[in-house]
């Protein structure tokens, strides 16, 4: 059985770094010896934010074990983005001490799996490489905030593929969404990952349709193509396997590495695959 398990971040446990509640995982009714996956969203959102409910659903048919969301909404919530980026290391600290607690529990972190949205994503790289570089099996981020951390030598001096043994990024802007390209695989949505054609009012703009795009693709497939549009790219993947697509379902054990590209449509489900059969095949 699946069990979802919010754990917040409060201002006692971001001054003291000490994370005192669910310690006892096995009484919430989790088992060590299932897989787990920790989910952490991104600014002004929360655990009961649409696309994460939506993403705990997915998980829970193709998961069995606990999904844990780390519920830093406490400081989220507030319109101060930038005031949320000068606490960013102690809020990171706090999701460090809970990946302990975890593995203390008895978890398999080859068995582990960690999404995070925006700011979240950030959080998911600098906690997971804190924390172990490549211990956790499978990192997925949505849109890493590129606003408070492109320009900061801090973060831009980090290699995101640290974070996991893979790290996968996904990106659909170029406002909010990060500038930088460094994930084993870069998958640039849409019109060069820069902008998308169903883009609308907020949240469902360019950076916030990524974890909608993701969620779509666990039925959906956005499929690998030829870089048709000749966006720039530094590591441009120079061959996929026919069917290679984003999302929670890419074949992680591919040596798929670099750029890749996929296009979106204007309407849900966002997919659309008219250039995706031709494949440049390992």
């Amino acid at each position: 059985m699946v069990r979802q398990i919010s754990f917040e971040v409060s201002e006692q446990n971001v001054t003291t770094n000490v994370v005192s509640d669910f310690e006892d995982f096995e009484a919430l009714g989790c088992n060590s010896s299932d897989p787990f996956a920790v989910i952490v969203h991104g600014w002004k959102e929360s655990c009961q934010t649409e696309w994460l409910v939506d993403m705990i659903g997915n998980l829970s048919i193709v998961r069995s074990g606990c999904i844990y969301c780390m519920n830093y909404n406490n400081f989220s919530r507030h319109d101060d983005y930038f005031g949320l980026v000068r606490q960013f290391l102690p809020i990171s600290e706090v999701l460090v001490t809970k990946l302990h607690q975890l593995e203390k529990f008895g978890y398999d972190f080859d068995d582990g799996y960690m999404f995070g949205f925006s700011y979240g994503a950030h959080l998911a790289f600098d906690s997971l490489r804190r924390f172990g570089p490549g211990k956790l099996a499978a990192l997925d981020v949505c849109e890493p905030a590129g606003p408070g951390f492109d320009g900061e030598q801090q973060y831009r001096e980090k290699d995101p593929k640290e974070a996991a043994k893979n790290v996968q990024c996904i990106h659909t802007s170029d406002n909010y969404g990060t500038h930088e390209r460094k994930c084993h695989q870069n998958w640039n949505l849409g019109r060069c990952g820069k902008s998308q054609d169903a883009a609308g009012p907020y949240p469902k703009g360019s950076h916030g349709l990524c974890p909608y795009m993701y969620n779509s693709a666990f039925e959906n497939d956005f499929l690998a193509m030829p870089n048709k549009q000749n966006c720039e790219t530094k590591r441009l993947a120079p061959a996929w396997p026919k069917g290679f697509r984003m999302g929670y379902f890419m074949d992680r054990k591919s040596d798929v590495i670099g750029d890749l590209f996929a296009a979106t449509s204007r309407e849900y489900p966002y997919a659309d695959n008219t250039f995706a059969n031709e494949v440049n095949e390992v």
